[in-house]
């Protein structure tokens, strides 16, 4: 599409200066208008002396008659011949040119819309090398911590491993408890924090509105935790002291972690 667009352009372009070459040719071919020969001056010798005229009474006073000389005979200067022109005032070649021109014109219009209006014919072949898409990591929960504030994925009973330490979430009344668990032998272990959702056990959905949708992280490495704030504008504090974004904070036994307006509280037990 991009090739035929360029094709169309320079079509364009090119009829503009076959244009503007015609226009060119019209002024210098058009003739100029030109007035007929002047007959020739008589000789000085030829030209007619004034008759003198005798005194007379004024009652009987007669004109004499002035005598001209003829010009001297011989042909006359031929015009040179006129080119001829067409109905509208300009030659015949002026208006070949320009039909050829229009022709010329006609046939880039057709062109360009030919190229521009036809549609790309789109063959989706499948790529043998193409990676199918990655499996769910872990079963598939067998239920969920769902409240009011929390909402998080539970695997079925031995099934996966339950790492060390636990996180327990004030929701008012009550608090909800959360447990991280492995889903791969990897030793390092993340699990996202926000209001979106995401993947059962590597993630955690806080759902107020003061929660990011990717907040913070949990990084669980070498038997302790820390915590990775994501957000620019919804604070993020342990003890009460904030964390800059992209900052990270090791986690110690019952640290209040405060992710916006949820407050969670570490227990390494």
């Amino acid at each position: 599409m991009q090739n035929g667009r360029n094709l169309g352009k320079r079509a364009l372009l090119a009829a503009a200066v076959a244009a503007i070459l015609m226009a060119t040719a019209a002024r210098a071919q058009t003739p100029i208008p030109t007035l007929p020969p002047l007959p020739p001056l008589p000789a000085a010798s030829e030209a007619s002396t004034p008759t003198p005229v005798a005194s007379q009474p004024a009652a009987a006073t007669s004109l004499t008659p002035t005598v001209v000389t003829p010009p001297p005979a011989g042909p006359l200067p031929t015009p040179a011949p006129a080119r001829p022109e067409a109905p509208g005032g300009l030659p015949s070649s002026v208006v070949i040119l320009l039909g050829i021109g229009v022709l010329v014109l006609v046939a880039t219009l057709v062109v360009v819309l030919t190229v521009l209006l036809k549609k790309p014919v789109v063959i989706n072949v499948p790529s043998r090398s193409a990676a199918p898409p990655p499996a769910p990591e872990g079963p598939v929960p067998a239920g969920w911590t769902d409240g009011g504030v929390v909402h998080a994925g539970q695997p079925p009973a031995g099934v996966l491993d339950v790492l060390p330490g636990r996180f327990l979430v004030d929701e008012g009344d009550r608090k909800t408890e959360l447990r991280i668990f492995r889903t791969s032998p990897a030793e390092r272990v993340e699990t996202t924090i926000g209001r979106d959702p995401g993947p059962p056990y590597r993630h955690i959905q806080l759902l107020p509105a003061s929660v990011s949708g990717k907040h913070a992280k949990l990084v669980f490495d070498k038997r302790s935790y820390s915590l990775i704030n994501y957000a620019r504008t919804n604070p993020t504090r342990v003890n009460g002291e904030e964390i800059e974004e992209n900052a990270s904070r090791r986690l110690v036994d019952d640290d209040r972690i405060e992710i916006g307006e949820v407050v969670l509280t570490y227990r390494e037990d």
